[in-house]
């Protein structure tokens, strides 16, 4: 029963990527917690003064591309080739252009511009399910 339920609520979130308005109330909104219910600006004043409150940024983030990998669909890492350098650039000049955005919409665009170039299966498997390449079978 308990994974009937997970899978439901990995369903459910995936479907978020499908079509975002899914995922939304009938006015196209949606709860967000934390930092990411903060504006650009007040992310970019956190990296700015860096230490804690610019720590909570990185968490908030790193928790949101977890979710990500979690549920997307053919996603094991959502960053691709990036670094989190890499984005963290990103996002402080995406900011810098749009200190109004709420955060996690920010995030939120990021993610949509990495999804085509994510990273789709771990490392050193060739895909499917549990199909890891064998180290003893020679590459034809």
């Amino acid at each position: 029963m308990i994974r009937i339920t997970r899978l439901s609520v990995l369903f459910l979130i995936a479907s978020l990527f499908a079509t975002s308005a899914a995922a939304r109330d009938m006015d196209d909104q949606y709860a967000v917690f934390g930092v990411g219910a903060e504006n650009c600006a007040a992310y970019l004043v956190a990296r700015e003064r860096g230490g804690v409150a610019e720590r909570w940024y990185h968490h908030w983030l790193a928790g949101f591309m977890s979710a990500v990998n979690n549920a997307a669909a053919a996603t094991y890492n959502i960053l691709g080739d990036k670094s989190m350098a890499d984005i963290l650039d990103w996002l402080e000049g995406y900011c810098a252009a749009n200190p109004n955005v709420n955060f996690s919409n920010a995030v939120a665009d990021l993610v949509s511009i990495l999804y085509e170039e994510r990273q789709n299966f771990a490392p050193g498997k060739e895909g499917g399910w549990n199909k890891f390449k064998s180290q003893s079978t020679p590459e034809p």
